[in-house]
């Protein structure tokens, strides 16, 4: 690579149709805005939980195509700007947890032929939710997307959105390499030679489930799943449920990716834009 020159991002995207899970959040708006704004990519297609396609429309408008966030994309455009929007920005309806991504078939089937490029933004990130349901959002989901990675005629590349504390509890400079199935993070290298267990994701996932049926009301089981998930967090070396549960979904995709090129990346604590695009 020549110096200066970059590793290729920009002209990668060229003319590339993109599939962004969690489009809407944080994160993903910001990503969103910086590939529209950045590069001469084909389309952006939005996976948008919302009851019916008028309701995507009209929370993408609100929530991404309108917001102070896309300003300088708006600028940029001038008069065109809208219909640069309607052509490129699409909104799915679906649902990241559900079978086929809750998408209706026309959508799904559109989506398998065209699409490129996957990113994987959508997680909750509260550290200490209930374990279920970050097991839900943050592992299953993962897996569904991946799932449906391998029906795309045209898929280049996967990005996965992690976290950097996946590393646990370990300290120093850390080697960035991909997590392995039944990792745990108790004392750096020597982890998988100490007594504590493997960590098994189907175990955690069927001690979710036995935790559920013991609960005797809403209360204690929201009470109980937030302790659960910390227990276990703590147990395996992860300080909280959320990086517990972004390690599992990191070995999950690298069980199953297959033949399909993967990018995780492992950012730290995101709070806010410091000069772009608005500051």
């Amino acid at each position: 690579i020549e110096y200066g020159k970059g590793i290729g991002i920009l002209k990668f995207f060229e003319g590339k149709n993109i599939f962004v899970t969690g489009g809407t959040g944080l994160l993903g708006k910001v990503l969103v805005e910086k590939i529209l704004r950045s590069t001469s990519v084909g389309k952006i297609y939005i996976l948008v939980k919302a009851d019916d396609q008028e309701a995507a429309v009209d929370r993408i408008a609100k929530e991404l195509i309108n917001s102070e966030l896309f300003r300088c994309l708006k600028e940029k455009h001038g008069k065109y700007y809208q219909a640069y929007i309607r052509e490129t920005l699409i909104p799915i309806v679906g649902n990241i947890c559900e079978p086929n991504l809750g998408m209706d078939f026309d959508s799904a089937h559109a989506i398998m032929e065209d699409v490129n490029v996957i990113i994987e933004s959508a997680a909750i990130t509260t550290l200490n939710e209930r374990y279920d349901v970050l097991l839900e959002a943050n592992v299953n989901s993962p897996q569904q997307l991946m799932r449906f990675a391998k029906t795309c005629k045209n898929l280049e590349l996967f990005v996965h959105i992690s976290t950097a504390y996946v590393n646990g509890e370990r300290e120093g400079i850390i080697l960035e390499k991909p997590l392995i199935m039944g990792e745990n993070r108790r004392n750096d290298d020597t982890c998988n030679t100490s007594p504590f267990p493997r960590l098994d994701i189907t175990d955690e996932v069927n001690l979710s489930v036995s935790r559920k049926q013991m609960a005797s009301s809403n209360y204690d089981l929201t009470r109980d799943m937030k302790s659960l998930g910390m227990e276990r967090a703590n147990l395996y070396g992860w300080y909280n449920t959320y990086h517990l549960t972004k390690a599992m979904a990191e070995m999950v995709i690298n069980e199953t990716r297959g033949d399909i090129p993967v990018v995780v990346s492992r950012p730290t604590v995101i709070e806010s834009c410091y000069k772009e695009p608005v500051p």
